[in-house]
């Protein structure tokens, strides 16, 4: 475990601030390449992005496109149960005779909206995503696309273009996306919570029966690494959705917690090929990547806030000559399991002396952590007690400061030139007395 520990230090590279968005650069090398054209990891508890592999490459998202149809639907439509959309026959169209998920919804069928948020989430249903594009859309699919489009940019993704709202175009009709904008797309999705994280956690949906249907069916999920059965299974794995064409690969957005720790991963451009067991690359690249990151970190506190770190002269106290401080905050953040303090590089930063008196828990300067030369954070550094000012040392000090003082030594020339004038001018004024006195002398009598 040494040996790894070193040689996660050596690739380490950590950028990270308090803030609930996620860092600019990536804070981890894995020890192995993921199998992956693009990858996107971020922590959520700390918003540090743990890696990234082409994250800003723009790529055919396939069916996590669904992911922003689900959440113009979550957004647009506060009665999910009762609200009842009919499928319109036009947008079967481009559907026929493409091998493509479904949840076999018919045209002309009324379903709620509910269900079209299942069918989308579950099985990918391409048919649910344009329905609920023709009714956001007021009939119309691309004024659907626009406000794709529009909320993306909203999101602040950068390198996006949806020209569908299922996923089957791909990058020769202008639709595209990339790892870390899907992620923007997905975690928006995710901070809506229920039901968003209720139906992308959900093995299986009851769909209802309906004019078209006269009994209920069951749709399933197609992230295998949910379902006990799999050999993919991970039980720390909850939603989000796969996405798969042959010129997107494999594609799969997933959150995991564990042990506290709570992240993201966008995984797209595996090859599209299934592993010895049937199941796409997708997966066992997220098994791969979740496996290390839950061996290798932990979110924890990179200082303690009940230990002094660092201590400082201070002035007018009788009660002691140095004032001890302590962290403000405890700074959590992503570590290597096996880091400790010691590890951690703490560059201080405070003025040379203090002056009493002083409260606990007055800031008096700061400190910067850093790990194998990249920054943590910064925290405050407050006093650890209470000090009181020893009034006769405050006096006998000012006093001394004063005479020390370029104020003083201003009054002293000022003084001094003062007192030469003066003595001038007494100097003068005696001379010139003296020479009236002669004069005066000098003049006959009468």
């Amino acid at each position: 475990m040494k040996k790894f520990f070193c040689s996660l230090l050596a690739l380490l590279i950590i950028s990270c601030t308090l803030c609930v968005a996620p860092a600019s650069a990536a804070a981890f090398t894995l020890p192995f390449e993921p199998n992956a054209d693009a990858v996107y990891l971020v922590n959520l508890d700390t918003g540090i992005v743990v890696y990234e592999k082409n994250a800003d490459k723009k790529r055919p998202p396939a069916s996590l496109t669904k992911l922003m149809t689900t959440l113009l639907l979550l957004e647009n439509v506060e009665d999910l149960e009762n609200t009842r959309i009919t499928a319109p026959g036009y947008i079967y169209d481009e559907l026929y005779g493409v091998a493509s998920s479904t949840a076999d919804i018919r045209p002309y069928e009324e379903v709620r909206a509910i269900d079209l948020l299942y069918a989308m989430m579950l099985p990918s249903a391409n048919e649910a995503a344009s329905i609920v594009a023709d009714y956001l859309g007021g009939g119309s699919l691309q004024n659907f696309f626009y406000l794709m489009n529009n909320r993306a940019k909203e999101l602040g993704c950068e390198n996006t273009n949806f020209a569908c709202a299922h996923g089957l175009y791909g990058m020769d009709q202008n639709h595209y996306s990339t790892a870390k904008d899907m992620y923007l797309i997905a975690k928006a999705c995710y901070d809506l919570g229920e039901p968003f994280m209720e139906v992308a956690t959900s093995l299986e949906y009851w769909m209802p029966a309906s004019n078209k249907h006269p009994e209920g069916y069951y749709i399933r999920n197609t992230n295998r690494m949910m379902n006990p059965s799999s050999t993919v299974y991970r039980s720390y794995v909850q939603g989000i959705k796969t996405g798969s064409t042959p010129e997107a690969g494999f594609n799969l957005i997933s959150t995991a917690k564990m042990d506290g720790q709570t992240y993201m991963l966008v995984v797209m451009g595996t090859p599209y090929e299934v592993d010895e067991n049937g199941q796409g690359l997708a997966f066992s690249v997220t098994s791969q990547i979740y496996d290390w990151v839950f061996e290798s970190l932990a979110v924890r506190p990179a200082l303690d806030t009940t230990k002094d770190i660092a201590e400082i002269k201070v002035k007018y106290c009788s009660q002691q000559d140095t004032l001890k401080l302590r962290p403000a905050d405890d700074l959590i953040t992503l570590l290597p399991v096996e880091s400790d303090e010691s590890t951690i590089n703490k560059e201080f930063h405070l003025p040379e002396e203090v002056s009493a008196p002083i409260e606990a828990g007055d800031v008096v300067g700061s400190v910067t952590l850093s790990l194998a030369g990249e920054e943590i954070g910064t925290v405050d550094l407050v006093a650890s007690q209470s000090l009181e000012r020893n009034t006769a040392l405050y006096i006998v000090a000012k006093i001394g400061e004063f005479f020390s003082s370029l104020y003083f030594k201003v009054l002293c020339v000022l003084i001094a030139i003062t007192a030469v004038l003066y003595i001038g001018f007494i100097l003068w004024v005696t001379r010139r007395n003296r020479k009236m006195g002669k004069v005066d002398r000098r003049r006959p009598r009468i």
